[in-house]
């Protein structure tokens, strides 16, 4: 049977032949349980790709300026920089 180490961070490399039966890939994400004595990993459902993207939402916030106005004028500085 394959064995596991728990690393000093929590980190558990699961073996390569159970990666490969399970069908697990890099970053997936899996629930944690604990029962009886038993931890189990199950492997979350991917997000869809609105629900990806979604996650971006708000993340450039303010990047060209807070007001309309500002928006407006980096914009024009940048169309600017391009026409020359």
């Amino acid at each position: 049977m394959p064995e596991a180490r728990l690393r000093p961070k929590g980190q558990i490399t699961i073996p390569s032949s159970i990666l490969e039966k399970a069908n697990l890939a890099e970053d997936m994400t899996f629930e944690v349980a604990l029962v009886n004595g038993v931890i189990t990993l199950t492997p979350k459902p991917k997000a869809s790709a609105r629900e990806d993207l979604m996650s971006y939402a708000g993340m450039l916030e303010d990047a060209w300026g807070d007001t309309p106005q500002a928006v407006e004028r980096a914009v024009k500085g940048l169309r600017d920089a391009w026409e020359r």
